[in-house]
């Protein structure tokens, strides 16, 4: 699936006329934003290599692409093992940067 899947359909009338059937957790999924963050040089390398000699048979459209599907399981599995598979409740507020104690 890709980003462009999640984005309604493209249609004539302004956004307060947009047919309600636009699911809206889609419509938020498919904006865009960035995020930065560190990791080791080895799993950038490794993970840039598993990109570019798997992204044609597992479709990937980008290197964001597949960054976004290995976040997505992630997030699920944490959902799945700590919510009852249950999406948690979002948050603007940000996040503490740097490493947590006791890590």
């Amino acid at each position: 699936m890709t980003l462009q899947d999640l984005s309604p359909a493209p249609t004539d009338c302004g956004p307060e006329e947009r047919p309600s059937s636009v699911d809206a957790e889609n419509v938020e999924a498919a904006r865009r934003t960035s995020v930065t963050f560190y990791l080791s040089e080895t799993l950038r390398n490794r993970a840039r290599a598993a990109y570019r000699s798997t992204s044609s048979e597992e479709k990937d459209s980008s290197w964001s692409e597949m960054l976004n599907k290995a976040l997505i399981a992630e997030v699920e599995r944490r959902e799945a093992e700590y919510n009852r598979g249950e999406v948690f409740a979002a948050s603007a507020a940000p996040l503490t940067p740097g490493r947590p104690i006791g890590y």
